[in-house]
């Protein structure tokens, strides 16, 4: 299953560093990174243009995450973090 958490937005320079993990944490706060950064649990980041500031310098951060349905706590994980928003996989 795969969820929508939120977004943020940081300059390209920290994509695909540990920078970017602290922006995604920081916007996600402690509980939900720590939840999602285990077995059966994969972060997903879908970078694109900022729409807010220079696009050139800036970038917007749409956050996933994949929970595998095999996970005894995966029913749970959608009613204890309600902002995550269920969305259809990509086939």
């Amino acid at each position: 299953m795969r969820y929508y958490l939120s977004s943020c937005e940081y300059k390209w320079s920290h994509a695909k560093t540990q920078m970017e993990d602290m922006w995604v944490m920081r916007e996600l706060g402690q509980e939900l990174w720590k939840q999602c950064n285990q077995d059966g649990y994969k972060l997903e980041y879908i970078r694109s243009k900022s729409q807010s500031l220079p696009d050139d310098v800036y970038l917007r951060c749409d956050i996933y995450v994949n929970v595998d349905e095999r996970k005894k706590d995966s029913v749970l994980f959608p009613i204890k973090f309600s902002q995550a928003r269920l969305t259809p996989l990509a086939k």
